[in-house]
């Protein structure tokens, strides 16, 4: 009869059992090596940094080395002691998960336990693990203890989290920083891993499963042992991008490629094809970033050896500016974080992406400015003629506005304590009310007014003042707030804005520095409260008095 209890999984029959066994983190392994060696030994000690790079395993190898019947600083594997701790059940070797155990009633049974003298070793170890899970009354409890324990006695500290733990805890401790492991540091180690298995392998498929881990080693046994479930005899590249929904640098390329030519149809249909076959489109989204970043390296520094993912090769057909490159990684990061406010994946994905081929006046390559300048061909003086007698919005070729900005055109403008007031009097069930509207309003602009829906559809939703009607939008792009605010072009916009609300609304679009400033404003509490932000939207109404306006500069 077969015993399927007996099996164990990769990242535990592989975890390391000595010193020498570690994957990365040589500093903190030979700094350990020589305290041990010195005799330098302290009582307290943090183990911090990202999950599965080593803390847990890195205080079980300090417990052996401390204990082992060999002396101090040796690993034997051969004694009990350091049987039982690789066993789990050494009784002067104490794990604790402080995620079931924060209370400060446990806390005082360990403090109870700590003055009997180690049972069979030299040293009574506590491994507190997720340690910034205690309560401040767990961690006070402990303080005492922690400062000044019975010689015998070791904590080794591990959190991934250490910004959480009261500063009197960090004082008490030697804190050691555990980063994640190198690719080809977990390259290794999983040949290492299928070579002990006698299961064959591609190199690029380990070396896609080392990407994927993300510097966490046991993540990335977690996903070999995944991938040799699922492959049949072999660990392929080409079942790993079918087990975990990602992307060949081909299939990217040739989406970095539909950007480049702005071909809206091919974005949409690409992205729908991918979702529907079950690729992760978060990574994918991640994926873009980092060959976005190799281009813009490459294009600055012209040196191979510093990109991550593509090559010379894979580059030198790409002929996007360092203005268009650094537009579309401020976009995406900006646009990533919103995945986790919408449960519609593929939508958010889809605008993402669509929000980098808008008619952004940056830094164009030549190829960019040929197509650019053969579309604007296309506009017959007719069609010229109708847009610019739409009663919606007006739209301006490049020569009109920089002649309006010449002629010192009126735009809106706030100053941070009145960004402020109107955070005050935002309401919450008002911008979620507006942002369930807002496609109404993408809808009505897109066969209306391209280049100001572009500006629209790059801007962030902020939020919404019920009372004097006003909506707030912020943009990272200078140009696209001076093609809003004029005055002019408000009062079109307000009009639309009506039509789609069924209410009066005025629009007001800041940059996002401004936002982030008021935001710290908000939060100090060093403004000033009005019964009434001073944003005039219309030159023939006044919003506030003098008085106030003079009130919003005294110190």
């Amino acid at each position: 009869m077969i015993n399927f209890m007996s099996y164990l999984s990769f990242y535990n029959k592989y975890r390391p059992q000595s010193f020498s066994e570690v994957v990365g983190q040589k500093v903190i392994v030979k700094t350990l090596k020589n305290s041990l060696k010195n005799k330098k030994i302290s009582h307290a000690y943090l183990f911090c940094g990202p999950r599965g790079t080593g803390k847990t395993t890195m205080a079980r190898l300090f417990a052996k080395s401390l204990n082992c019947e060999e002396g101090i600083g040796n690993q034997c594997l051969k004694c009990s002691s350091c049987q039982k701790i690789k066993d789990g059940n050494h009784p002067d070797v104490v794990e604790i998960d402080a995620a079931s155990n924060s209370t400060v009633d446990s806390v005082r049974n360990l403090i109870e336990n700590i003055s009997y003298q180690p049972i069979l070793s030299r040293y009574k170890v506590y491994i507190i693990d997720e340690v910034h899970n205690m309560s401040n009354s767990a961690f006070n409890a402990l303080l005492k203890t922690l400062e000044e324990p019975p010689s015998f006695v070791v904590f080794i500290l591990a959190t991934t989290e250490p910004q959480k733990i009261l500063p009197t805890i960090l004082s008490r401790v030697q804190r050691y920083d555990f980063s994640k492991v190198s690719n080809e540091d977990i390259f290794l180690n999983l040949k290492r891993v299928l070579d002990m298995e006698k299961i064959p392998y591609e190199d690029e498929a380990l070396k896609e499963i080392s990407y994927l881990a993300d510097g966490g080693v046991r993540d990335s046994l977690s996903l070999l042992e995944q991938a040799v479930s699922y492959c049949d005899k072999k660990v392929n590249l080409k079942d790993i991008y079918s087990l975990f929904g990602i992307l060949s640098k081909k299939e990217k390329l040739t989406f970095i490629s539909a950007i480049e030519k702005k071909d809206s149809v091919k974005i949409v249909s690409f992205l729908k094809e991918k979702y529907q076959r079950g690729v992760d489109l978060l990574r994918f989204h991640q994926d873009i970033l980092k060959i976005l970043k190799d281009i813009y390296i490459y294009n600055l520094t012209n040196d191979e050896n510093l990109l991550e993912v593509l090559n010379k090769e894979d580059i030198k057909d790409i002929q996007l500016s360092n203005g268009v490159l650094n537009h579309h990684i401020n976009t995406l990061m900006t646009r990533f974080r919103e995945y986790r406010y919408t449960d519609d994946v593929l939508t958010n994905c889809e605008l993402s992406f669509l929000s980098l081929i808008s008619d952004e006046q940056i830094e164009f390559s030549p190829r960019e400015k040929t197509v650019r300048q053969e579309e604007k061909n296309t506009v017959t003086k007719e069609n010229k003629e109708e847009l610019l007698s739409s009663p919606t919005l007006i739209e301006v070729s490049d020569k009109e506005e920089k002649k309006g900005i010449e002629k010192d055109e009126k735009r809106i403008t706030a100053d941070d304590s009145e960004i402020v007031n109107l955070m005050l009097r935002s309401k919450k069930e008002d911008r979620i009310e507006i942002n369930s509207l807002w496609d109404n309003l993408q809808k009505e602009l897109r066969g209306k007014n391209k280049i100001i829906a572009a500006s629209i559809y790059s801007s962030r939703l902020r939020l919404v003042d019920s009372q004097d009607k006003i909506i707030l939008l912020s943009s990272s792009i200078k140009t696209e707030i001076e093609k809003l605010n004029p005055m002019s072009v408000q009062k079109k916009i307000s009009s639309l804005l009506s039509s789609c609300f069924n209410r009066d609304y005025n629009l007001l679009i800041i940059s996002e520095e401004q936002f982030k400033r008021a935001t710290e404003l908000y939060k100090s509490g060093e403004y000033k409260e009005s019964k009434r932000p001073n944003i005039v939207f219309d030159d023939n109404e006044k919003r506030a008095s003098d008085e106030f306006v003079s009130s919003l500069f005294e110190e």
